[in-house]
């Protein structure tokens, strides 16, 4: 079949469901339901997917992070009654050393956090964040970026400067005026000046602190001394949080068993807990797929819905047009005219349902994202895929209809009543 017949055929497709406006306009609410419900779980399902991925990519696919978490067991040491804890806990100098000489071969790289367990004040308001002490090459294994001022540079290690750097959710929190700047930080009771503001994709949703790692050692030492009800309660930790860099995505998984093997052997107490971003991807994505099945199968019943009500209207139109097939066959038209004449009018049916479908489906995607979170994106493919499968539902149920009309006999159909 030549160009020119295909678009004869679609011609007068077009004539014959603008013939029977209401009817048409019915018949094609299934088809601009499914695909519309094609599009949104898709354009849903990759806003998830990007939204999954730029968060664990944050925390560096090649990382394996380790921090030291509060035990419900203790080692407490204190004999005076006033004293009702005094112990130690987390992660040690003498772990971030067994790690790094078991990993010295492969080429994995070792940085150390320390964690500040004081409160933050700005302005004299408590400010829910946390405080850590960083190394210069901290940076470079979140994947940080600078949004304004400077970063912790090696001038402020080696003179223990007190100055601070928070991330964006910590400056989105100030109300400050200007940019952050010059701002006055109130940690325990020391205050630091910021001289930077960064996004740190690993700490999205929370603020943060960021102190020069000597600076946080020399100022906060690592004992924590808390007062509460008349009791004293020490705590000490040498090392908050130790990252370890795999040399590649390949490695990590290695790495990570190495990593908690040394730990276990060192830790009689549930005081650390380690997690793997790159596992934690592959656990997300494989529920997102399996979501994402489920939405698909969702639309694929609506489709189908649409397609057997496609059948059954195009069935009547067999039977009302039987005449007319008759006029037809008599003037020359062959069985596969009529065959084409038909599944041109179904799939011109199903394609302008699967525009509108489209159209819907992108205006209902940003008011699904609103009750989901995810951002949803339209993608091109999203949009062939559905414009496709709409001509598909437009072949696959508009074969029987058409089948049967091409293979009546002229004669009986020129008879019919």
């Amino acid at each position: 079949m030549n160009v020119s017949r295909a678009n004869d055929f679609f011609k007068e497709g077009l004539r014959n469901i603008m013939r029977y406006k209401m009817r048409s306009a019915l018949t094609l609410l299934g088809v601009v339901f499914g695909i519309a419900a094609v599009i949104t779980m898709m354009g849903i399902g990759e806003g998830a997917q990007r939204s999954v991925l730029e968060e664990i990519s944050g925390l560096g696919l090649r990382n394996i992070i380790a921090e030291s978490v509060r035990p419900t067991q203790t080692n407490s040491t204190g004999s005076d009654a006033s004293v009702r804890d005094r112990f130690d806990y987390g992660l040690t100098f003498r772990d971030a050393r067994k790690i790094e000489a078991a990993l010295e071969e492969i080429g994995a790289t070792v940085n150390i956090a320390h964690q500040i367990k004081h409160s933050i004040y700005y302005r004299g308001v408590k400010k829910s964040a946390k405080t850590l002490g960083v190394n210069p090459d901290y940076w470079n294994m979140v994947h940080a970026e600078p949004v304004r001022g400077v970063w912790t540079a090696m001038l402020h290690e080696e003179l223990s400067k007190k100055v601070a750097i928070i991330n964006r959710d910590f400056f989105d929190g100030m109300d400050a005026m200007g940019d952050g700047l010059g701002e006055t930080l109130k940690i325990g009771n020391q205050y630091f000046d910021v001289i930077g503001v960064v996004d740190v994709p690993a700490h999205r949703g929370y603020g943060y602190v960021y102190l020069p790692y000597q600076t946080a050692v020399d100022v906060f030492g690592d004992t924590f001394m808390k007062i509460e009800s008349g009791d004293m309660e020490y705590s000490r930790t040498e090392i908050g949080q130790l990252i370890v860099q795999a040399p590649d995505e390949a490695s990590v998984k290695a790495v990570a068993e190495v990593v908690n093997y040394t730990l276990q052997g060192s830790h009689e107490l549930d005081d650390y807990t380690v997690y793997v971003p790159l596992n934690i991807l592959e656990s997300k994505q494989r529920t997102q797929r399996i979501l994402n099945l489920v939405l698909v199968t969702i639309a694929a019943i609506s489709l189908i819905v649409g397609g057997i009500g496609i059948m059954n209207i195009m069935l009547a139109s067999v039977t009302e047009r039987i005449p007319e097939i008759g006029i037809r066959r008599a003037v020359g038209a062959t069985q596969q005219d009529i065959l084409y004449q038909f599944l041109a009018e179904t799939t011109t049916l199903t394609l302008t349902g699967g525009v509108l479908g489209c159209i819907s489906g992108m205006i209902l995607i940003p008011l699904a994202s609103t009750f989901t979170g995810w951002q949803g994106v339209v993608t091109p493919g999203s949009v062939i895929v559905s414009l496709l499968v709409s001509v598909a539902v437009g072949l696959v149920f508009g074969i029987a209809p058409a089948v049967n009309a091409s293979r009546m006999d002229p004669g009986a159909a020129l008879r019919y009543e």
